[in-house]
């Protein structure tokens, strides 16, 4: 692959394994002591928490937290919590500048990477290049190696590029449209700022932050807006009630669905529909 001047990529590498861990109560994800002598591996703890120790440093690692293995390095991992969901790819042929070959992060540094707003993009990555490569389709392995280049440039503008604040801006608005989508699509359900900061793996406060820094509105303000619209288009398509409505859109109490209506609309949701009515037959 014939790499530019400006990369920090001297070679590429090549997907060797991948498999998706589910451990349940009872079935710990435990691995002793051990290296590779041909590979470096991640892992990507997707729910649940584990005690770890690479190249003899420990780690403390949960939800949203990637680990990485040098190739030769010693590592052993133990599952923690009840419920444990992981990723792992193992790969070689990478040559990131001077590194030993398949290194990805210089032996000094901290061997767990907190993803925060890279979870999302990252996991999805992760289990696509999987999927690639147990499919039998053709070119599927061929799919899950160009998936794994894609990855290692993601991670990449984490660590090897942190001080260049454009690298950090798209996972930010992958977390905030994950957000809306979920609320466009669950809008009927209880949904909060922790449902929300939970979904994204993120820190209630600092989602909340990049919810306002991108929309303009915060989150409880943006899932109010969007319960309005959808109540608009109950008022001018149906005959619904407004109590109806009101259970339709998430609310309970119908007089409170009223009073959301009227402070966001201007105007009372019974007014609202007379007036849509009043002007599409005039």
């Amino acid at each position: 692959m014939n790499m530019s001047v400006s990369t920090i990529f001297r070679s590429m590498p090549v997907l060797l394994d991948g498999k998706v861990f589910r451990m349940d109560k009872g079935q710990p994800f435990s691995y002793p002591l051990h290296y590779h002598e041909e590979n470096s591996e991640f892992l990507l703890i997707v729910e649940g928490e584990g005690s770890f120790r690479v190249d003899g440093k420990p780690y403390q690692a949960r939800s949203g937290h990637l680990l990485c293995y040098n190739r030769t390095v010693w590592h052993e991992e133990i599952s923690t919590s009840e419920r444990f969901h992981a990723m792992y790819i193992g790969f070689k042929g990478l040559q990131i500048r001077d590194l030993p070959p398949d290194f990805f992060l210089e032996r000094d540094r901290p061997q767990l990477i907190a993803l925060e707003e890279y979870f999302i993009p990252v996991k999805q990555l992760m289990y696509d290049l999987i999927m690639e490569h147990e499919s039998t389709a053709p070119e599927s392995d061929a799919i899950a190696d160009q998936l794994l280049g894609v990855l290692i440039c993601r991670l990449s503008q984490l660590v090897h590029y942190k001080k260049n604040v454009e690298y950090r801006k798209r996972p930010s608005q992958d977390a905030v449209l994950m957000a809306k989508r979920y609320i466009e699509e669950k809008y009927q359900t209880d949904i909060n700022l922790k449902t929300l900061a939970k979904l994204t793996h993120l820190n209630h406060y600092h989602f909340s932050h990049l919810f306002k820094k991108e929309t303009g509105q915060s989150p409880i303000q943006h899932l109010i807006s969007y319960r309005v619209e959808v109540s608009k288009q109950y008022l001018i398509t149906t005959r619904k009630s407004m109590g109806e409505i009101a259970e339709l859109v998430g609310y309970k109490s119908e007089t409170y669905f009223q009073n959301i209506f009227k402070k966001v609309a201007g105007i009372s949701p019974g007014r609202y529909r007379s007036e849509f009515w009043k002007h599409a037959r005039s």
